[in-house]
């Protein structure tokens, strides 16, 4: 492999620019529902007196194709995430994200290549903030994706692994970038209605390599409006609706392409001790591509529509946790001479975990994982005629909590 000709940002580029910041804490502090619906994780082992938390994970991921045409597409990678939070007022955290990655990645993209990457991941640091405006439960969250990663990284992997439409990439590469989130919660008795507006920034960077081009993702403004209900007994449930609106994505400051405004819906139930699920779709409008570096009017969707269904039910401290996602194919034909066809396909998976309590401050999760997909017009044989793609994608970890 010596480069990629066409580079096409997956839709996890553009909604998950800065990772854990504004736009996930809508979806988990407006309407109480945490952990977020689907997740797996285990609620932070309780401390009488904390003034912060530490969290260490040492986790192996590996993946392999089945294409019908024997190309070896697999890899595998050693991750080792780091969290650290501080509470310096109560409703108050300060946080900082990074991650150590090792990974080797095999392709055929043009003949059998593996490659080898070790690095840092970026750096998220920020700050949240609850508190009261027009006498109304508030949140404000600001958050600063720092570029201390390899930005060509994401770039060098995007032939091997699976692709992000059905699993995102575990490691972040990418230029500077910020995203602010405010949001307002309406109590209502047993009930909170939630709204949030956030501005994410994402910064030129250059996720090539053997070429220097500067790629800036198109900013992008979201909101949030949700509804919650509380049941007793720790159940509850919420629904919530949100869109994101994009500008130009441009590359060596001239226009690249625009996507459409983005739309989700979703409904999630939570109990702690049993069943939770969180249903939802997302949809991407059509997107404007460029031509001379001036942006043409709508044309296809550059992504699918996707479904998907995430459940977990609890037993003590052991969570058995499924996941199921259904993409459809985007708007281009697969005879298409751009490259932009994507066939969609589905996935699912499952991931049982179990949480050790330690002592009154800490504790170990032991988590595993396999993910069976399915890529609908992956890969084109000899002749180019289009032929499907299945892959398996496992992982096992430990995640180490402590409260300070």
């Amino acid at each position: 492999m010596n480069q990629i000709p066409l580079f096409k940002p997956s839709a996890d580029f553009f909604i998950r620019i800065v990772p854990c910041t504004g736009v996930f804490l809508v979806l988990v502090f407006f309407g109480r529902l945490s952990p977020a619906m689907g997740q797996t994780e285990n609620p932070p082992v309780a401390a009488p007196v904390t003034w912060g938390s530490l969290d260490v994970e040492e986790k192996y991921v590996g993946w392999e194709s089945s294409s019908p045409l024997s190309y070896p597409d697999n890899g595998s990678e050693f991750l080792t995430p780091l969290t650290l939070s501080v509470f310096p007022w109560n409703g108050g955290r300060i946080y900082a994200q990074s991650e150590y990655a090792v990974g080797s990645y095999t392709d055929s993209l043009n003949g059998t290549e593996t490659i080898s990457l070790n690095d840092l991941s970026d750096t998220v640091v920020g700050l949240e903030t609850e508190f009261k405006s027009f006498s109304l439960p508030s949140l404000l969250n600001v958050g600063f994706n720092l570029p201390t990663g390899d930005s060509s990284w994401e770039t060098q992997q995007s032939n091997s692994i699976v692709p992000t439409e059905f699993i995102d990439s575990d490691y972040r590469g990418r230029g500077f970038g910020m995203s602010l989130l405010y949001g307002l919660s309406f109590p209502a008795g047993k009930e909170q209605y939630g709204a949030a507006v956030g501005y994410l920034y994402s910064g030129a960077f250059n996720p090539y390599y053997g070429q220097s081009q500067q790629l800036k993702l198109g900013d992008s403004v979201f909101i949030s409006l949700n509804h919650a209900s509380d049941h007793g007994d720790g159940q509850s449930d919420v629904v919530r609706v949100s869109a994101f609106y994009f500008l130009p994505t441009q590359q060596d400051g001239t226009n690249l392409l625009q996507l459409g405004p983005n739309l989700n819906a979703s409904y999630g139930w939570s109990n702690p001790k049993a069943f939770s699920f969180e249903a939802g779709t997302q949809c991407f409008l059509p997107a404007q591509q460029a031509v001379n570096g001036q942006l043409s009017g709508p044309s296809q969707e550059l992504y699918g529509p996707r479904f998907y269904f995430n459940p977990s039910y609890v037993f003590g401290d052991f969570t058995l946790a499924g996941q199921a996602k259904y993409i459809l194919s985007n708007g281009f034909s697969p005879g298409d001479n751009s490259g932009l066809y994507d066939g969609g396909g589905w996935l699912v998976g499952l991931e049982p975990s179990l949480l050790v309590k330690l002592d009154a401050r800490s504790g170990l999760k032991f988590s595993a994982g396999y993910e069976y997909v399915f890529w609908q017009d992956g890969d084109n044989d000899s002749s180019g005629n289009r032929v499907n793609v299945e892959y398996g994608h496992w992982s096992f970890g430990t995640d180490y909590e402590v409260t300070l």
